[in-house]
């Protein structure tokens, strides 16, 4: 893991906040709980990275090590979890109060995750960067994100970024076939279809996501030839965060068909996208684009799922207009 290796290569004048951030499904979140272990091994290797034998990684391993905090979500336990928050509030980032405020119990570096970091909610994202503008003794923040624009500058500001990028497409494919059991075609097309992130590309090819992911594809093609009402009412049970991505991806293969280019995530419906290519402009396609990456802050939380859904839809047909 390149990215590992640097990372632990800074361990020694590593800084009190850092922003892991690049696209979704990559290993991220694999990538800071890695870091995380590392940084509290007691008896790390050559390299930096984790023993796997000390007390220190057997707590970790264990979720119960005394100097380590993860922020997700509701919660890190599962009771929380199910709950469903989308969000981290205020309330988690004050409970690191007292985990802040006294030295490590292991006489160490203190860990915390956040992650996502981008789904601190207001209240919480001014907590935690009060902690930030005045950290303590040798606390370490790693922060997780998929859309670290999304992230307040103040936040951003505070932490040193630490981009990470695709895999190579080749290691992405070995991996993605040894992992799913898919052969080369499958996993062409389910790597394609989720813009080279293997992660989320073993996530799609799961059966239940399959099938939600074809339903979505299948709907949003044939538009305009049904209506955006009836393809509201097909995607009825669908959640925003599955769809609007998807439409996200196939509005910009449209884009990139209407420009001349090959479509990169839809390259089976290259002859779909050609047909409906020739009844609209890339300045209209290009605003909707634009539209809908407005959108994404409301994703988990449209105040009507069904009205957003076909307001959207309705956008979309408009282009062919």
């Amino acid at each position: 893991m390149p990215s590992l290796q640097r990372l632990l290569a800074m361990r020694a004048e590593l800084p009190h906040a850092l922003l892991l951030f690049g696209p979704s499904g990559i290993g991220k979140s694999a990538l800071a709980m890695r870091l995380a272990n590392a940084l509290l091994c007691e008896l790390p290797g050559p390299d930096g990275d984790a023993c796997g034998r000390c007390p220190a990684c057997g707590w970790f391993g264990q979720g119960s090590h005394p100097d380590f905090r993860r922020l997700v979500p509701g919660g890190d336990d599962d009771e929380a979890r199910e709950k469903a928050s989308l969000e981290i509030k205020i309330g988690q980032v004050r409970a690191l109060g007292d985990f802040l405020s006294v030295g490590g119990h292991r006489g160490g570096r203190k860990i915390v995750v956040v992650d996502p970091a981008d789904a601190l909610n207001v209240p919480a994202a001014n907590a935690l960067l009060k902690t930030l503008e005045e950290p303590t003794g040798e606390t370490v923040f790693l922060l997780v994100s998929g859309r670290h624009d999304a992230l307040p500058a103040t936040i951003r500001s505070r932490c040193v970024g630490f981009p990470l990028t695709l895999p190579a497409r080749d290691e992405a494919h070995r991996w993605l076939q040894a992992s799913t059991g898919a052969g080369p075609e499958e996993a062409d097309a389910w790597l394609a279809a989720a813009g080279g992130a293997p992660l989320r590309a073993a996530t799609l090819a799961e059966p239940a996501q399959a099938a939600a992911y074809r339903l979505i594809v299948k709907t949003v093609a044939q538009i305009p030839d049904n209506s955006s009402i009836q393809a509201a009412e097909a995607l009825a049970t669908v959640p925003a965060r599955a769809w609007l991505p998807l439409l996200q991806a196939w509005v910009t293969d449209l884009g990139r068909v209407v420009a001349g280019a090959a479509p990169r995530r839809f390259p089976e419906q290259r002859d779909r996208l050609a047909r409906l290519a020739q009844s609209t402009a890339l300045p209209r396609v290009a605003k909707f684009a634009e539209w809908l990456m407005q959108q994404t802050a409301a994703v988990d939380h449209p105040l009507n799922p069904r009205l957003f859904c076909e307001d959207a839809l309705l956008r979309y047909r408009a282009l062919f207009g």
